[in-house]
């Protein structure tokens, strides 16, 4: 990604918050850990980390995330909601990947779609429907925040896209020819990662800014309508063990709710949907 580029797009992006100080690297361990370091040192939001490579980069559930240099979108956003209940932080996810799927759709003619909780799901060929079984993961998402006091102090929102390359090889026993997909693939032609880039950090402004005016259920609603695991026969790993069941719809704190072959129904806050 073109230094220039960069800074001019720095420069001119019409944002309120987010993208005003945009910092790149050529190579990092994870834009996560630089981000909350930056947040620990009293770094203002709106902070976005931007990596070309990274060598120890990580997803939900302990996950690695590995991608050649120059090949995605490696990106990590400083924010500081303290206006935020603690209880309401999942509304920031949902706001990412809605962000995520508008950014993709405004700049490539793909539709997108998310499995829960924040997954991009595209189709693997162009043309593809958006039918679960045509649907591989493009991209993954990981937050972390700090609590003070019973109040958000910071929270950082990592993203890793498959732009211009498409995963392969065995990792944590996933054949990810068989799940993965990239932007590029899903759209059969190369992709503009300056101009994907932008229209990012501008619905990552606007959702922002609509969650700051009190509009949580309407992201609520935008993020539950491409939710491609809904009413899906799925599996959710848990800590305690695996759950099969159907998942019959979500709630507005993100709780995924499945019920089981037995007929009960479960409320998962966290866990790692397979189909």
């Amino acid at each position: 990604m073109d230094d220039r580029a960069l800074d001019a797009l720095q420069r001119d992006l019409p944002t309120s918050v987010v993208g005003k100080i945009i910092q790149r690297y050529a190579s990092v361990e994870s834009t996560n850990d630089i981000a909350k370091q930056q947040a620990r040192a009293g770094h203002a939001q709106g902070l976005v980390v931007l990596a070309e490579e990274q060598t120890a980069g990580r997803g939900r559930m302990g996950r690695n995330w590995a991608a050649p240099a120059g090949s995605s979108l490696l990106v990590s956003l400083l924010l500081r909601p303290t206006w935020l209940p603690p209880a309401d932080a999942f509304s920031l996810t949902m706001l990412a990947g809605v962000a995520l799927c508008e950014a993709i759709e405004q700049t490539t003619p793909i539709r997108a779609a998310l499995k829960w909780p924040n997954d991009l799901l595209l189709p693997n060929t162009p043309f593809a429907t958006l039918a679960p079984q045509e649907l591989r993961k493009a991209a993954g998402m990981l937050s972390e925040l700090e609590l003070e006091a019973e109040r958000i102090v910071w929270v950082t929102i990592g993203m890793g896209i498959n732009v211009n390359w498409t995963p392969s090889g065995v990792v944590d026993g996933r054949d990810l020819a068989s799940v993965a997909t990239s932007v590029s693939a899903a759209a059969g032609q190369p992709i503009d990662r300056m101009a994907l880039l932008r229209a990012l950090l501008l619905r990552l402004d606007a959702r922002y800014l609509a969650l700051r005016q009190g509009r949580r259920e309407e992201i609520f609603t935008s993020w539950r309508d491409r939710l491609a695991t809904l009413g899906q026969s799925i599996s959710v790993r848990l800590v305690r063990g695996t759950l099969q069941g159907i998942a019959e719809d979500v709630e507005l704190s993100g709780a995924l709710r499945v019920r089981d072959e037995q007929g009960a129904l479960h409320v998962i806050m966290t866990g790692d949907v397979g189909v």
